[in-house]
């Protein structure tokens, strides 16, 4: 590639990056600005009619694109089966989310917000694809005539063609260092609106930890417990989704359910309504002298709130759901033993349960975050013995 192609490259592939972290940032911050216009009264009647609004707009939606929200898990096994993905419907994905998210649904941005970054980069890398291929073309027209087509957000792309895709030993260690490049540069556009928005953390650290390493006798039987009442919740929830499916509920009653449910819990218990991302810090504030009865019961219908949400098309992320409920439990257990550092046990039930309702790699990198560094090693040694006892289980169950 020659120099002045390679720098127009790099530099068109910037400024597509760009667009995605800020379009990423627009989603969170529209986001935040419509729940709390959304939730501006403080009377349940009127919180209640707007749920009501809120289920005939997202049943409109859900009717005119009934694929509708993706989330990641969609997005990737798109891509795998067709090598590509449709991402003409990337808006309207996060428009119906929007809806979903700011009227109250127990569940978080991170599946359709993901979701549109795997979409949003296959539109990068297609339009870098046309660029490269139609380099020659676009220097014989206009200046203002190749802008336009390199502009044009979906009319000039090309789409992966294995058969012409370079595959020179130079040209691939090229590619993968901008995918790097890219990913940095896209990241640091989200960051930088987040921070002029003033857009509260995702991240509450949740104190300090000054565990003995005479406590250590206690992680084993915190894992045996979370891996067991994690079972005991995956077998629950498919009960669940099994006789749901077996009602065969049409679109509008499912989503009339959904929004019950959000109507019930905006009485029972408002904190558990959203994600649970802005609410961790009741577990080191308001909650702090609840009693594990309370607490548990608080992680328990924060979980139920999760599945009915999900079940009944009011669909999103389940990670910030199930971190906020995890730790829930494990505050609540801590309160059972005092006599051991509450953030260790926090820190190892929450790992634990997580790794068995997600996964373990989600589970340490996502635990990590909240704690000190001081149970770092403690949460990577969990993480990691679940992570070997799932592989393990794989290769029984392939054999049997």
């Amino acid at each position: 590639m020659k120099a002045i192609k390679k720098v127009l490259f790099v530099s068109y592939g910037l400024l597509l990056s760009a667009i995605i972290g800020l379009i990423a940032a627009v989603f969170l911050v529209v986001e935040g600005f419509l729940t709390k216009v959304a939730w501006i009264s403080n009377n349940q009647i009127v919180q209640t009619l707007l749920i009501i609004i809120g289920s005939f707009i997202l049943y409109f939606l859900l009717k005119r694109w009934p694929t509708l929200p993706k989330t990641t898990k969609d997005s990737l096994m798109e891509l795998k089966q067709n090598q590509t993905i449709d991402y003409q419907d990337v808006f309207l994905n996060l428009l119906v989310t929007l809806v979903i998210l700011s009227f109250g649904s127990g569940v978080g941005p991170e599946a359709a917000l993901l979701s549109a970054i795997i979409s949003l980069s296959i539109w990068q890398a297609d339009n870098l694809r046309y660029f490269y291929f139609q380099y020659d073309e676009l220097k014989q027209l206009p200046f203002r005539s190749s802008l336009k087509r390199l502009l044009n957000p979906f009319k000039y792309r090309q789409k992966y063609d294995e058969k012409i895709a370079p595959k020179t030993p130079k040209l691939l260690k090229w590619k993968k260092l901008l995918y790097v490049v890219f990913s940095i540069n896209g990241l640091l556009a989200f960051m930088l609106l987040i921070k002029q928005t003033d857009q509260p953390s995702f991240i509450t650290k949740l104190g300090r930890s000054h565990w003995q390493l005479s406590e250590l006798w206690i992680v084993p039987l915190l894992m045996i417990v979370g891996i067991a009442v994690g079972m005991i919740l995956k077998q629950l929830n498919h009960l669940f989704e099994k006789t749901i499916k077996h009602l065969n509920l049409n679109l509008a009653m499912r989503v009339t359910l959904g929004a019950l449910g959000i109507i019930v819990i905006s009485y029972l218990e408002p904190n558990l309504l959203f994600s649970g991302q802005h609410s961790l810090h009741l577990l080191t504030g308001a909650w702090n002298n609840q009693s594990a009865t309370y607490l548990f019961s608080m992680a328990l219908l924060k979980l139920v709130f999760l599945v009915w949400c999900l079940t009944f098309n009011w669909r999103g992320g389940d990670i910030f759901p199930i971190t906020f409920a995890t730790m829930t439990a494990g505050f609540a257990t801590a309160a059972l033993l005092p006599n051991f550092d509450t953030l260790l046990v926090v820190a190892v039930l929450a790992t634990t349960l997580m790794s068995e309702l997600l996964s373990p790699i989600i589970a340490g990198i996502f635990i990590m975050l909240f704690f000190p560094i001081t149970l770092t090693p403690i949460i990577i040694l969990v993480a990691g013995v679940l992570f070997l006892k799932n592989k393990y289980l794989q290769k029984v169950r392939g054999k049997v």
